[in-house]
C-alpha cells in the first residue's frame, strides 16, 4: 500500500511538472512571436539596402490597406502585410487614393506611408503645374 501512495504521488508531481514545462514553452513561443511581429512594425530598415529598387503600382478605387499590403509584400517592397496594416494605424493612414505610386524596396514603413499620404503621382504633377502657373 505504501508503494502505491508513493507511485501516485510521483505520478501527480510528474504531471504537474509536465504542465508547467508545457506552459513555459507556450509562453516563450508566444513572447518570441510577439517580439518578432513588434520588430516588423517598428523596424526602421527597408527590405533591401539602399539604393534598392523602384517599383510602380497602380491602385484601383476601393483598394484597402490590407489588400495593398499583400500586394507590396508579394512584390518584396515590405516584409509583412499584417505589420503594414498595424503601421497604417500608427501613421494614421486609413485609405489609399486611387492612382499610380512609386515605392522603393529600401524605404521604411514611414517613407511608404508618407508617399501614400501625399497621394498618387498624378496629383503631385497637377499640383506642381498649378503652382507654376500661379507664379507666372
Amino acid at each position: 500500500m505504501n508503494n502505491r501512495k508513493t507511485s501516485q504521488g510521483f505520478a501527480n508531481v510528474s504531471i504537474k511538472m509536465l504542465k508547467y514545462i508545457v506552459m513555459v514553452i507556450i509562453i516563450v513561443v508566444c513572447a518570441t512571436a510577439a517580439f518578432n511581429f513588434g520588430s516588423k512594425i517598428f523596424n526602421s530598415n527597408g527590405v533591401e539596402e539602399e539604393p534598392g529598387t523602384d517599383m510602380t503600382f497602380t491602385v484601383d478605387k476601393g483598394t484597402t490597406i490590407k489588400q495593398f499590403g499583400k500586394t507590396l509584400e508579394e512584390y518584396g517592397v515590405i516584409e509583412d502585410a499584417n505589420a503594414f496594416v498595424v503601421q497604417s494605424y500608427i501613421y494614421t493612414v486609413k485609405t489609399i487614393k486611387p492612382g499610380t505610386y512609386t515605392f522603393n524596396t529600401s524605404w521604411t514603413g514611414e517613407e511608404i506611408f508618407k508617399t501614400i499620404s501625399a497621394g498618387p503621382e498624378e496629383n503631385k504633377k497637377e499640383n506642381t503645374t498649378e503652382q507654376g502657373e500661379d507664379a507666372q
